[in-house]
């Protein structure tokens, strides 16, 4: 029997394409260049691709040693490419800070994420957000989505310095909330090869958000939904 249930973020409970549009125009602005669909198109697939790559393993930053450079930067990482390395690194933190201040704005919850949350919590599990994603904007999301007062827990990638699927990430947020019994856990997150893959080699139960429809031959899910009200039925 599931007491908790353990939330990815972005994607999950949040269209996070939304966010990324309204903050990389604020890119654009402050940048001048044009804010068109290919250059968002060039960056949601580049900043995509840069932490799944991290995720792997591929991406080691100069920084391993110290948490807080680490961050600041693969996050300005993703903006030297996308700029070619035509501006500097001191440009390139500048530009994320502004990107971050964006990602805070325009925050677009999935359709009924609020109610299934509610009802979740009622039902008395206890909520925890899981997320890879900054922690800079990770409150003021879950504020605009309106589900703070449901939540008991939260968790970013950036307190640990690793993100999912890696053994430590999870490790860590178990010692953080206090987690013995992971028979008593239902992961629930959108990407197979972070939320699912990490789930499962934690030997956590699963529920894959599979709002694509798109097809699964990698991994054994214990549940699919194809969208988030559908828990209200597992649950």
């Amino acid at each position: 029997m599931y007491t908790i249930l353990m939330f990815d973020l972005d994607d999950t409970l949040t269209d996070d394409y939304e966010n990324i549009k309204y903050a990389f125009k604020k890119v654009a602005e402050y940048s001048k260049i044009d804010y068109t669909e290919q250059n968002l198109e060039k960056f949601w697939k580049m900043d995509r691709a840069i932490w799944k790559e991290r995720a792997e393993g591929k991406i080691v930053t100069p920084y391993e040693n110290d948490k807080k450079k680490k961050t600041e930067w693969l996050r300005a990482y993703r903006f030297l490419e996308f700029f070619d390395n035509k501006i500097t690194y001191e440009e390139a933190v500048r530009i994320n800070n502004i990107y971050m201040e964006g990602m805070k704005q325009n925050v677009v919850a999935r359709e009924g994420c609020y109610e299934t949350i509610k009802y979740l919590k009622k039902k008395g599990y206890k909520i925890i957000i899981a997320t890879n994603g900054p922690i800079i904007p990770l409150k003021t999301k879950i504020e605009k989505i309106k589900i703070d007062e449901f939540v008991d827990f939260v968790f970013s990638a950036e307190e640990i310095g690793f993100m999912k699927p890696h053994k430590l990430f999870y490790e860590a947020i178990f010692e953080k909330a206090k987690i013995t019994e992971k028979d008593r856990i239902l992961f629930i997150g959108d990407e197979l090869d972070k939320d699912i893959k990490g789930a499962i080699e934690n030997n956590i139960d699963t529920c894959w958000c599979n709002y694509k429809k798109e097809k699964n031959d990698k991994y054994e899910v214990n549940y699919e939904i194809h969208n988030i009200i559908d828990l209200k039925q597992i649950l």
